[in-house]
Order: structure tokens, then sequence, then C-alpha cells
């Protein structure tokens, strides 16, 4: 998959009573700089201490994230918000996860409750401002692949994502699309969440890259962004790396 001038640009969407067009002047505080934004790219921050302790004591640090857009400008950093005997805790684990905006303000927060069936009860509250539901995001149950459905602050149904089954893709890009609720299975999918096994040009090193179309509501693109990072706690947290791979990783 090449990145570098990465020009990919989805249609509008044709089912505006399914997913309204953006309203500058309705949608969350901070959330504005979404409005125009097709493509988000995210990256899983880890320095070479949180690095170590991870692979030789097991000792897992809050998860951090950079949200850039598509020429390497920083939109977000999100910040997980948990003690330490909850993150040593498998896929099921509870978290909080602040973001922030680049006046270190907390514009939204991602919360994750506990569950015991880790395997496809998973769901995410996206809050705009923090203790405000604007989305939610819960996963469905199913034999192999990994299916999620995305709802509006109301928990009514929006659209579904449709991705792989995770344990059967190696040394390649993972997608996960976004798709009407009513044809997952034939319709085109207006947006995408990728899983990136490599990336260039100047968003070189991202985990994941979010694709949607501009006229997509705001409170669904940062819901969407909510997704993303539930789909990396669910499939890749708790995935083992070989740790030349890990340190790679910390120093660039």
């Amino acid at each position: 998959m090449e990145l570098s001038g990465y020009t990919a640009v989805y249609a509008p969407l044709e089912d505006t009573a399914m997913i309204p067009s953006p309203d500058p002047y309705h949608c969350p505080s901070h959330l504005e700089t979404l409005t125009l934004i097709d493509q988000l790219f995210v990256y899983k921050e880890q320095n070479l201490e949180e690095c170590f302790a991870e692979v030789c004591c097991g000792i897992k640090s809050n998860n951090r994230y950079k949200v850039k857009d598509d020429i390497g400008s920083n939109v977000f950093s999100i910040l997980e918000d948990n003690d330490c005997c909850n993150r040593q805790c498998s896929t099921g684990r509870s978290f909080i996860m602040n973001v922030i905006n680049d006046s270190n303000q907390e514009i939204m927060r991602l919360v994750h409750p506990f569950t015991c069936c880790s395997c496809c009860k998973n769901e995410l509250e996206v809050q705009s401002p923090p203790g405000v539901a604007i989305g939610h995001v819960r996963q469905n149950c199913h034999v192999c692949l990994s299916e999620f459905t995305v709802e509006n602050e109301r928990g009514e149904p929006a659209f579904k994502i449709a991705g792989p089954c995770v344990a059967c893709t190696f040394c390649t890009d993972e997608n996960f699309e976004l798709v009407s609720l009513n044809g997952a299975a034939i319709d085109r999918p207006f947006g995408k969440i990728v899983k990136l096994f490599s990336s260039s040009g100047p968003n070189a090193g991202a985990d994941f890259v979010l694709r949607f179309p501009s006229n997509l509501d705001v409170k669904m693109k940062a819901t969407v962004l909510g997704a993303c990072i539930l789909i990396d706690s669910v499939h890749y947290e708790n995935k083992q790396q070989p740790l030349p791979f890990l340190l790679c990783q910390c120093f660039f």
C-alpha cells in the first residue's frame, strides 16, 4: 500500500438520512478541526524503557497515541488513564482514553467497560465533551471475522465495520471497511480503518490510517477514531512481537 501521495477520495454519502453532513455550527466544541478532514493517521507510541519493561518483565504502560492529518501535522494526542493492575489484564480490561488537542484541552473521552467475554462483547463510548456521549462502537459476535456496529449518540445503529479474520492475515495491510447496515456483503465500502503493515511518505511509521468521506458527520468521524482504538485493543494489543521488532518501533 503506497501512502506517498495518498489521494484516494470517497464520494459523498448518498444516504444522508443515515449519516447527515457535518454542520460546523452544531458540532461538539473543539471538534471543528474534523469538519473537512477525510483522512487521519494514528501512531502508537512507546519508548525504549517501556519496551524493555513489557518484553522482559511483562509490565504494560499506559497506551499513548498521536493522531496526525495527511500532511503530518498533529491533530490529537490520546492518553490512557489506567492503574497498573488493570493494565496487566487481557483484552477485556476496562480503560479510559483522554483525547487532547494542541491546546492541551481534553476534547474527547473514550470509555471501554470491563467485559468478561473478550471475544465478542467489547464496546466503547465516545464522549465529547467528556461525560456527553456522541457515539458508540459495539463488537458483533462472528465465528472468525471482525465486525463492529457504529451507533450515534442515541444508540441507534449508523453503519458497520467489517474486518478480516485477523488471525489469518500476515505481512499485509488489514482493512476494516465502513459499510452500510443493510448490505455489508455487497455494498461498496465508503471508508476504511487500515492496520498498516508498512507506510511511506510524510506519515511513515503510522500504525493505522482512517479514511472516510469529508461530509461524514463530525461525531461519526470521532466515533470512527474511537473504533480504531477499540480495534487496536481487541486485536493487536496482546499480539506478541519479537524483541528486535519492538525495539525498532521504539527507536523509529
